[in-house]
């Protein structure tokens, strides 16, 4: 009963505003958007306030909800680190939230994931991510010169297991966001996605929840391979 009404306080001022725009239709995927927007500002306003208890210096996990996902202070105990992922997150709010993702933070290395969620809830081309990725990095560089800025290669998708969660986002879009990747300058690029992948060029069953997420056993194999960047 606790759980059903506490869905309700967060679910009901969002169904109110829906239901009350004026002349606007709104579908499924606007209204999960409002629920992200709902979250991103709750985790932002939840990272101010653990930004002025934590030592500054370490390293920055920065990303969606597979960032989120992820528990780094386990994966990584001989480092400090925090974790910055927020589900449902783009290019452009990981944008509008450097200076308390980062920036607070002072960090020695910022470890990036981000963009698969702009194909699905910006309907973004691969050069438009590319370019606010190029963004991200950009503004990083300048206001931290010394930070070790990781950008891992968003990670394959597979629509056979759960269409609805996996599409719009295709394999073929995220390869070539991943080639753009390559290229961008004042980072280490490190390929997490051809690990990840099968035969068929998807996201490997045992290593992903529904096509999309990460697995336990898939983040076993994420923190192998990034390991070895950040001894």
């Amino acid at each position: 009963m606790i759980y059903i009404i506490a869905i309700l306080i967060i679910a009901i001022p969002i169904i109110s505003y829906v239901c009350f725009l004026k002349g606007k239709k709104v579908g499924t995927s606007e209204f999960f958007q409002l629920i992200a927007n709902f979250g991103y500002q709750t985790k932002v306003n939840a990272f101010k306030t653990q930004n002025k208890h934590v030592p500054l210096g370490g390293i920055v996990f920065l990303g969606d909800s597979i960032t989120q996902d992820y528990n780094v202070y386990e994966a990584f105990p001989k480092h400090l680190v925090y974790n910055r992922g927020i589900g449902g997150d783009t290019t452009e709010g990981v944008l509008k939230r450097l200076d308390v993702s980062v920036f607070e933070l002072k960090p020695k290395t910022v470890v990036m994931l981000i963009g698969t969620n702009d194909f699905a809830l910006l309907k973004s081309s691969t050069e438009d991510i590319c370019e606010r990725i190029t963004k991200i990095i950009e503004s990083i560089h300048e206001k931290l010169p010394t930070c070790h800025i990781i950008v891992q290669s968003v990670y394959p998708v597979n629509e056979t297991i759960d269409k609805t969660t996996v599409l719009p986002r295709s394999n073929h879009d995220i390869d070539e966001l991943n080639e753009m990747l390559k290229s961008l300058k004042h980072i280490t690029f490190v390929d997490i996605a051809s690990h990840l992948k099968d035969e068929s060029n998807r996201f490997k069953e045992i290593y992903t929840l529904e096509g999309l997420h990460v697995s336990p056993l898939g983040y076993e194999v994420i923190t192998d391979l990034l390991q070895t960047f950040l001894d």
